[in-house]
């Protein structure tokens, strides 16, 4: 198989999404130089950190972790852009299932029954062609073996995007534009693993949780994102 992926890269040069470096067989849409450039969050603590200090002053949640720094001026940027934009989910996958066991082994997801990833709306996703955080999702679904639940919370709202606004905005943007439907799977009394791409002010997690929660007031929540726009 070796021999025959080795040959595919000779015919068909493959290239890294981001530098654009011609890509060798053990790599897989990223290169190992633009994968290395990528900050890891180290925080040791799944149930007291930046990210649940956040979203404690809006709802209780349980625990929470991200896997990567991120910030637009940081050389991982143009990485978050390919998985949203650029049509590259399959690496956020990737790098969920890399990424995500750390996490795991501090106790997040641990207790999850099932893993939610925040959708879009109808009219992005057919633009796009897929949901980035639901690809993030299926990585780490996958990496810890729960199933992936999709049909519950969805988008109602077309919202503007969140690039360049303030924080206040985007709190006005992202308010009241989710819904969680009841006739699916009941969630009053599981555990639910939310995932995101990034997170930055917390406004669109608030707002899907203030849905899981309208409709399921019992469902207990945990948080995870690929990147962390906070600070350090």
């Amino acid at each position: 198989m070796n021999f025959w992926h080795t040959l595919a890269d000779l015919l068909l040069p493959r290239h890294c999404v981001v530098c654009g470096a011609e890509l060798d067989s053990t790599e897989k849409d990223l290169c190992n130089v633009c994968l290395c450039r990528m900050v890891p969050v180290k925080w040791t603590n799944a149930t007291d950190n930046p990210l649940l200090r956040v979203m404690w002053d809006r709802h209780e949640v349980d625990a929470a972790g991200s896997s990567f720094y991120y910030n637009a001026s940081s050389d991982c940027h143009n990485i978050f852009i390919a998985i949203k934009y650029h049509g590259c989910p399959k690496l956020g996958e990737r790098l969920a299932r890399l990424s995500f066991p750390t996490w795991h082994a501090l106790g997040l997801g641990q207790e999850a029954d099932y893993v939610i990833p925040v959708p879009l709306s109808l009219r992005r996703r057919l633009k796009r062609g897929y949901n980035q955080a639901e690809w993030i999702a299926r990585g780490v679904a996958a990496s810890i073996g729960i199933p992936l639940c999709t049909d519950v919370l969805i988008r109602r709202k077309n919202n503007d995007t969140q690039t360049h606004k303030t924080a206040q905005q985007r709190q006005e943007n992202t308010y009241n534009i989710f819904e969680a439907r009841s006739g699916y799977t009941d969630l009053n009394g599981r555990t639910v693993l939310l995932v995101d791409d990034i997170m930055t002010t917390g406004a669109t997690i608030s707002d899907s949780i203030r849905a899981l929660r309208k409709t399921f007031p019992t469902v207990r929540v945990q948080i995870y994102t690929l990147g962390w726009a906070g600070e350090r």
